[in-house]
């Protein structure tokens, strides 16, 4: 009778199978544990992303625009080139996605993949949902040109899809293209895309933050002609006023400045405008301006007006072109010429122009 082998007997075998059923078993577990794991991450990530998205939409939509104000000083086109990157940049983060995945190591593919996600979650609160508009969604300074910025570039992306699609046929009947696939659609997506940013910016709406753009160099108005002595812009709202903590109590974009004269009197009209993220801030600044202040520049007396319109804080100055103390009776005519420039500026923004009516205390030197 011969000698059974080491581990070849009935018992050995049992439990080596009894083992690798276990083992098998335990491993199933773990899979179903991770696969539920992911399951419920994947859940709580839409969910949270839905929540991100409604309660905190707003904030990032403002945030981002406010930046890009800042940055170009709202100019249209930099208002224009901040939609059409609102568009382009994901879009290019998922080439980058495409290209790259397969040659990443498992960090850079997470590092890549949350960036991504970022970027389209950021992209995605500026699209509207149901029976909305976009312009429900970007308000603001340079909000018509980041409309069209936006507009113009989902206007290339479907010519990239339509360039794509069309690939695919030229090659199968070319098989140079064919082989270079990847860097003929590269190519053809990046050039079709850059190129309705020229169109783009040269059709944006104006942002009305130019002096030479608002202030024309005669305004007639009411039957006066007056005449612009000086129009400049600048960024920030340094030098408006003695204390520029005042106006810097939140972040002001620019400051547009205008001076005119009219020629029916001696009387000059200096009006600085101030440039905030949106009219609940405009009218916090200017809540905290101090009554009987002086703008930096006046000299000799003066009367200074405060108010706001939209997200502009205006701070207005009238008085004599010599400077002379303004009489009780010369109030009237003397600060006309301020009213008739800042209902201009105002009509401007509103998009709407209506003249003052001269028949309240505010009246012109001559009826």
């Amino acid at each position: 009778m011969s000698k059974p082998t080491s581990g070849s007997g009935p018992i050995e075998y049992v439990g080596k199978a009894d083992r690798r059923a276990a083992s098998q078993a335990a491993g199933s577990r773990r899979s179903s544990r991770s696969g539920c794991l992911w399951t419920l991450l994947v859940v709580i990530g839409f969910f949270g992303a839905v929540i991100a998205y409604i309660r905190l939409g707003g904030h990032v939509r403002a945030a981002l625009l406010g930046f890009a104000c800042d940055l170009s000083a709202c100019s249209a086109a930099g208002m224009t080139v901040a939609g059409w990157l609102i568009v382009t940049t994901p879009a290019a983060m998922l080439l980058l996605v495409a290209a790259l995945w397969n040659r990443l190591a498992k960090r850079g593919r997470v590092a890549l993949g949350t960036a991504t996600a970022v970027v389209g979650l950021v992209a995605f609160t500026f699209f509207p949902g149901h029976k909305r508009d976009l312009s429900d969604l970007v308000k603001g300074p340079g909000s018509e040109a980041v409309d069209g910025g936006i507009l113009w570039a989902l206007g290339g992306a479907g010519a990239v899809l339509l360039f794509l699609l069309v690939l695919v046929f030229v090659g199968r009947a070319v098989p140079a293209v064919d082989r270079h696939y990847n860097t003929v659609a590269l190519v053809g997506a990046v050039v079709l895309m850059a190129a309705v940013l020229p169109p783009a910016t040269s059709r944006s709406e104006p942002t009305w933050v130019r002096a030479a753009d608002v202030f024309p160099a005669e305004l007639t108005m009411n039957g006066d002609h007056l005449v612009r002595v000086a129009a400049t812009e600048q960024r920030g709202c340094d030098g408006v006023l003695p204390d520029d903590k005042l106006l810097n109590l939140r972040n002001c974009y620019l400051t547009v400045r205008a001076t005119f004269t009219t020629d029916d009197s001696d009387a000059v009209a200096t009006l600085r405008a101030v440039l905030y993220a949106d009219d609940e801030t405009a009218d916090e600044v200017r809540d905290g301006l101090p009554r009987g202040i002086t703008p930096v520049g006046v000299t000799g007396d003066s009367i200074t007006v405060l108010s706001t319109t939209y997200s502009w804080v205006l701070v207005g100055a009238a008085g004599h072109a010599d400077g002379r103390t303004i009489a009780a009776d010369e109030r009237p005519w003397v600060v006309w010429p301020l009213r008739q420039v800042s209902y201009h500026f105002i009509g401007v923004q509103g998009g709407l122009l209506i003249a003052p009516d001269p028949s309240d205390e505010i009246r012109p030197r001559t009826p």
